[in-house]
């Protein structure tokens, strides 16, 4: 696997990585792991200064975001792990991923779902976090599946803990997927699903098939149904169905679909959704301040580090020269968007300041960006190998 090849920044360079990518990525996980809850969660209350929380020199990072732990946990854990640090691989952060895995296990209840508990007392959710809970149950699952889908890919065997927790959470997306084929906020299925939260539930079903869990046939030809229903043939994806609320977020979780689920990489909607991306990047380096930027609102190509998550990775899977197009602005763009202070605690994070980083705060803005610039190494694409081979020795 690259993710833990030698000399893995000299044989990712031909997929468009730079000695500053991985620079950006060692500095974001490190700003992770200082930033862990002693228990294993990550959450706002991490972000406050010593002994109440996490943070260095007496004073807070900022940007704690909302009471999500479920889901920044579920990001941070992806995160590490798609730099190569597994539970089981004793590698830096492997005690980090563990504890964090761990957590997520005392979280789920019994049919499966990952729940937080917001106060010591144990009392249930409040009702605001519980109209976002597939949201986070989806991050968490693909975290734990993704536990078990790197240790089969190594020859390992899976930590039986973990394996059954992934597997529980599986049967829970399915069980939750709506009469349309896919998901949305509540457990209501005659409600209509959107693109975005069923985004993270094809994910974590993806990886689950890489671990060897199953999962139901049925449960697939529904997602096709619902996806379709949100395509158009320029090759973008709206957000509930055809057309409406359309943006480059929705685009690259329809590619996705087409390239990690439906086993569709050269489908007719990747082709042109990856051109249309390409082209969008490219427009941004010379758009005006005010104009349509990257994520689909106004600004000055200041875009979404949930936008560039989802275009990143379809993007790659495509690859080509719509992939090169793409790389070569977003990947520049996020690294120049890190915080480089030096002696700060601040440091290797990225501030939450972009479209939904209001909610997830700076943990979930600094674990998106560390998985955009991961990109190169966490899936296999021979498509995104365009760039010119790495001088011997360099």
């Amino acid at each position: 696997m690259l993710r833990t090849a030698p000399r893995r920044a000299q044989v990712i360079a031909v997929y468009g990585a730079t000695s500053q990518s991985e620079a950006a990525v060692r500095a974001g996980l490190d700003w992770l792991a200082r930033h862990q809850a002693a228990d294993g969660h990550w959450g706002p209350d991490c972000l406050q200064a010593a002994p109440n929380g996490r943070c260095e020199g007496g004073s807070s990072c900022g940007g704690p975001g909302g009471d999500y732990r479920i889901a920044q946990t579920g990001l941070a854990l992806l995160a590490f792990q798609a730099g190569g640090h597994y539970d089981f691989n004793k590698q830096k952060y492997s005690a980090v991923v563990r504890r964090g895995l761990d957590w997520l296990i005392a979280h789920q209840q019994e049919d499966g779902r990952f729940t937080q508990r917001l106060d010591d007392d144990d009392s249930p959710n409040d009702p605001q976090h519980n109209l976002r809970f597939m949201y986070q149950h989806g991050m968490a699952a693909f975290a734990m599946t993704e536990a078990c889908a790197v240790a089969v890919a190594t020859k390992q065997t899976p930590d039986d803990r973990y394996h059954l927790a992934a597997a529980r959470a599986i049967r829970f997306i399915e069980e939750q997927q709506h009469e349309d084929g896919g998901w949305r906020y509540t457990e209501n299925e005659l409600e209509p699903s959107d693109v975005s939260v069923s985004g993270w539930q094809v994910l974590a079903l993806k990886t689950a098939k890489q671990a060897k869990i199953s999962v139901s046939d049925q449960c697939v030809r529904k997602v096709e149904v619902f996806f379709k229903s949100c395509e158009l043939r320029d090759g973008r994806t709206g957000y509930m169905r055809s057309g409406e609320s359309l943006s480059d977020a929705t685009t690259g979780v329809g590619m996705l679909v087409h390239q990690f689920i439906l086993d569709r990489p050269d489908s007719p909607l990747v082709k042109a959704g990856a051109s249309y991306l390409a082209d969008v990047a490219e427009r941004s380096r010379t758009r005006p301040s005010g104009s349509r930027s990257l994520a689909g609102h106004a600004g000055s190509f200041k875009g979404s580090y949930y936008a560039w998550y989802n275009c990143t990775l379809a993007m790659f899977q495509a690859g080509g020269e719509p992939w090169k197009r793409w790389n070569d602005v977003v990947r520049d763009l996020v690294i120049k968007r890190q915080r480089q202070d030096s002696k700060a605690c601040l440091r290797g994070s990225w501030d939450p300041d972009t479209q939904w980083d209001d909610q997830g705060g700076r943990i979930y803005s600094t674990a998106l960006a560390v998985l955009i610039l991961e990109v190169y190494y966490r899936y296999h694409s021979e498509r995104a190998r365009i760039y010119a081979e790495a001088p011997p020795g360099r």
